[in-house]
């Protein structure tokens, strides 16, 4: 058991390292090939942050734990917008653009419900299902680019420009690559780490993968959006807390439950829709807080309202 523990945080920490290293590779690439700062974080940070979900969803998928695959998922996006969205408040406010009111969180609801759909349609995810939600993934990728670069045309990038200036001080394209291509390969390990030896303990002590899926599993590998974001609260830059979190609910939603589907149909308990409806929900009441007291803006207590729902989230899902 202690050896499965050890285990576990072994392949937390490659899947936290392993998305680091993919997401600060693909970024120099981006910078190198001229590509905006701003447009790289919509578009590679948000995906790179939610890698380790999409390695231990298809892990889970190709290995037979489907509920593995769905727990991930929904826990992560649970703990994304109540928890680190959360805490990013009570760091500082944050400031909700209309962007992410008027589009990324009707987005993210839709998402939510387009999954549901799909789940209760059949019982399960199937093949052509996965594929509408990458196609989905892939038109809400494209399009935050286009108006990304539209936003950003004209707006010089001060780093970039420093960069430019130096050389030296951009890592070299090879050496990016090879950031990729290891930061992929410590998610692959540590998803492997993480899922064989989460559901060994969940059998050892007779909890059920669900359980394990949305609170340790879910927790572990949205560590990426946690870093992230707190960072940007302590640093004053809540358009990244905010973006990092709704964009890689987003992610999970479609690209991380899209990508496991085309390995096997995903089978699907209905004791997730509940799980679903919280998040839609929330994702809501988020949108109310831009018109609570300050407007655009979450305030400190709404972060500690949230960070306690999620608190009552996981106790009642643990004894439900």
């Amino acid at each position: 058991m202690l050896l499965s523990l050890i285990i576990i945080a072994i392949g937390f920490a490659l899947l936290v390292f392993g998305a680091n290293f993919l997401v600060d590779g693909a970024c120099n690439i981006a910078r190198r090939l001229g590509m905006p700062d701003r447009v790289a974080g919509l578009t590679i940070v948000a995906i790179g942050t939610s890698l380790p979900e999409l390695v231990v969803s298809i892990t889970s998928a190709a290995g037979g734990h489907a509920d593995m695959a769905f727990g991930n998922v929904v826990g992560s996006c649970l703990a994304n917008l109540l928890l680190i969205l959360g805490l990013s408040a009570v760091i500082a406010p944050v400031r909700l653009s209309r962007s992410t009111q008027r589009f990324e969180i009707p987005v993210s609801v839709a998402a939510t419900a387009l999954l549901a759909l799909f789940a209760n349609t059949d019982g399960q995810v199937t093949l052509v299902e996965g594929i509408i939600l990458l196609v989905a993934f892939a038109a809400f990728v494209v399009r935050t680019a286009v108006v990304g670069l539209a936003e950003g045309a004209g707006e010089p990038d001060a780093e970039a420009t420093d960069a430019d200036a130096d050389p030296v001080a951009e890592p070299l394209v090879f050496r990016s690559a090879i950031m990729v291509v290891l930061g992929i390969a410590m998610l692959k390990f540590g998803a492997d780490f993480v899922v064989d030896n989460s559901v060994g303990t969940a059998s050892a002590l007779g909890i059920s993968e669900r359980i394990i899926g949305i609170t340790v599993v879910a927790l572990g590998t949205c560590l990426p959006e946690l870093v992230t974001s707190v960072v940007a609260a302590f640093r004053g830059n809540s358009d990244i807390a905010v973006g990092n979190v709704v964009g890689s609910n987003i992610s999970n939603l479609l690209l991380v439950m899209g990508g496991p589907a085309l390995v096997a149909n995903i089978p699907y308990d209905a004791a997730y829709n509940l799980d679903l409806a919280l998040l839609a929900a929330f994702s809501l009441v988020l949108v109310g807080f831009a018109f609570i007291g300050r407007r655009h803006e979450m305030s400190r207590a709404n972060g500690v309202a949230f960070v306690v729902l999620y608190a009552a989230y996981i106790a009642t899902s643990v004894l439900r």
